[in-house]
């Protein structure tokens, strides 16, 4: 997947600027999957409007550049609705954590268990972030269409990924525990 894929997603829903798809990659529902920066953004914004995926529309501000609403294009849809139709494979896991536990008894304890308690909370801000997102959507379970239905299943998968990681550091965190005691 690509950041283009991310943003024609977020347009195929409705119009944005640059600045709502940024603050969608950082704090909204794309921060469950996809980290961008506001200038990753933008600048895949641009090369999108250059290939005719996207158009926007200015609007004036007083004192300011002007605003852009960018909107997804009959060409930026077929290219996202190509992409959704492509088989996809699981992403590897790539994370340092992992890494750091194949050479954690090289450091004290403290070190490990001090990291693992901090990206439990990290995860646990995290998991609490993404649930809000969620209100939404659960509230009106029966009623949500289907792009609506569509999100919040995506939703729940970052939630079940969250609360995965902190079971996962409470139970990394039992057994560095029990292990002391021997």
């Amino acid at each position: 997947m690509a950041i283009k894929h991310t943003i024609l997603a977020f347009l195929a829903r409705q119009p944005l600027s640059g600045y709502e798809v940024a603050k969608e990659c950082a704090e909204g529902f794309g921060s469950c999957f996809w980290k961008a920066s506001q200038q990753q953004v933008y600048a895949e914004l641009s090369k999108l409007e250059q290939q005719g995926n996207v158009t926007y529309e200015a609007i004036p501000q007083s004192g300011r550049l002007d605003k852009k609403i960018y909107s997804i294009t009959d060409l930026g849809q077929t290219e996202l609705t190509n992409w959704l139709t492509k088989p996809t494979e699981p992403a590897p896991i790539r994370e340092d954590l992992g890494v750091m536990g194949l050479a954690g008894h090289l450091v004290p304890v403290e070190a490990m268990t001090r990291e693992i308690t901090r990206r439990r909370q990290l995860h646990l801000d995290k998991l609490q972030q993404i649930q809000k997102l969620d209100e939404h959507f659960v509230d009106r379970l029966d009623s949500l269409e289907l792009k609506d239905l569509y999100m919040h299943l995506v939703i729940r998968r970052g939630i079940r990924y969250q609360e995965e990681w902190v079971a996962w550091c409470d139970e990394a965190l039992a057994a560095i525990a029990q292990s002391l005691e021997h």
